[in-house]
């Protein structure tokens, strides 16, 4: 039985030429509070879009 909201495997993002993220994976179960925090720049806005 899946209880996820949600789930990512392997997510990669690259800007041109720029890798951005390489292989992020994470799960967030239902009913949860789920936070995403890291330094400006790190990724975080572009793992949510």
């Amino acid at each position: 039985m899946q209880n996820k909201s949600i789930q990512v495997k392997g997510l990669q993002m690259s800007y041109k030429k720029l890798q951005v993220l390489k292989g992020v994976d994470f799960e967030v179960d239902k009913g949860s509070i789920f936070a995403l925090l890291g330094s400006n720049g790190a990724g975080n806005t572009t793992a949510v879009e």
